[in-house]
């Protein structure tokens, strides 16, 4: 498995790899990435073997500035044929970030079968060029299918863990009488998010009691969001950092969040309605793709960055709070999206490549 940098990157790898384990214990994965991403900590937690190339990202480099990250991915490509060469694997699969490049095109040259794993409605650069060299591409949304072949992609959904999918249905809800919130901004927070909700608390006291609240603020905004909930006088469960999300999950009604892939991938698997904002930063704006995806088929309300206040999300909150009838509606078209078998599925077509029925 190569690839990684962030969650949304790595969490399908982890889920995909876990699916593989699950059907036979003799598999060995390991995983191929960056010194500069967070699988450098978390992949090993997982309990797999992990080796690191010193590669970085090219885009969004200008001029003269792209020369080095482009020595430091020939050398790296390099360091993965022999590499690969060492490992003799079966397939290497690439789940996105500047990471995979190097050794999924080095696994090509070599004629080893592979494949890509593709989070968002629209692809990053690395996948868009390795799509037209793999064997297959994986794919999250339909509306990716034309960013590649369309007789080497299939639409599988992004595996998620199995945590995830086995809290679905299984953890009665902590609050049954009330209306439940989960609100994050990823594994850092987003301090846009916090300050907008905290805000939005002023048009929701009439109903605040019938409201319950999980709130995680990441580790910068926690000192704030803590004083201001005790200067209001309102009760949360408040965090900086929530490792469990399956629970919280299965214990929400609503969810408000960014629109990462893999955020997308579990709250569609769980069926549950969300106020998503997208992370306007993101590369090529991929957050604001992925949210709107839903909003078009009613499956979310999306609310822009730049149009964020604690009135217009407040508004939000109350539009399904209130209206039973819509928040129906959202909640059975997000059920329509998931796929919690995308893991299932993306290994059955991988298995059935190697197998070369496929």
């Amino acid at each position: 498995m190569a690839g990684g940098g962030t969650g949304g990157h790595l969490f399908p790898a982890l889920a995909l790899a876990e699916e593989f384990r699950r059907r036979d214990k003799a598999i060995e994965v390991i995983f191929v990435g960056s010194s500069q991403g967070m699988e450098k900590t978390l992949v090993p937690k997982y309990g797999y073997k992990l080796i690191l190339l010193d590669v970085e990202a090219v885009k969004n480099r200008k001029g003269l500035g792209k020369i080095k990250p482009l020595l430091k991915a020939f050398k790296a490509t390099l360091n993965a044929m022999k590499l690969l060469k060492e490992l003799k694997p079966d397939g290497v699969i690439g789940s996105g970030a500047y990471s995979s490049g190097p050794v999924v095109l080095a696994a090509r040259l070599l004629g080893i079968k592979t494949a890509i794993l593709e989070q968002n409605v629209m692809p990053g650069l690395t996948n868009r060029v390795l799509g037209k060299i793999v064997h297959r591409v994986y794919i999250s949304f339909e509306e990716s299918e034309g960013y590649f072949p369309k007789r080497k992609t299939l639409l599988t959904g992004n595996p998620i863990r199995k945590d995830v999918l086995m809290a679905k249905g299984h953890l009665k809800k902590k609050a049954k009488d009330k209306f439940n919130i989960f609100v994050f901004g990823g594994s850092q927070g987003a301090t846009a998010i916090n300050a907008a909700f905290l805000d939005a608390t002023e048009y929701l006291i009439d109903i605040w009691n019938s409201i319950n609240v999980v709130h995680q603020t990441g580790k910068e905004g926690y000192a704030m969001a803590e004083a201001a909930y005790s200067r209001k006088g309102l009760r949360v469960e408040l965090s900086t950092f929530i490792e469990d999300m399956a629970t919280k999950y299965s214990e929400s009604d609503l969810v408000i969040g960014r629109a990462g892939a893999t955020t997308i991938a579990e709250i569609t698997a769980m069926g549950l309605p969300s106020i998503l904002v997208p992370y306007p930063f993101a590369s090529d704006n991929h957050q604001e793709a992925n949210a709107k995806t839903l909003e078009k088929k009613n499956a979310a309300i999306m609310i822009r960055q730049s149009d964020l206040t604690g009135s217009s999300l407040a508004a939000a909150i109350r539009k399904l709070y209130e209206d039973k009838v819509e928040f129906n509606k959202i909640k059975q078209a997000v059920q329509a999206l998931g796929r919690p078998n995308a893991a299932e599925d993306a290994a059955d077509d991988y298995f059935d490549m190697l197998e070369g029925e496929a």
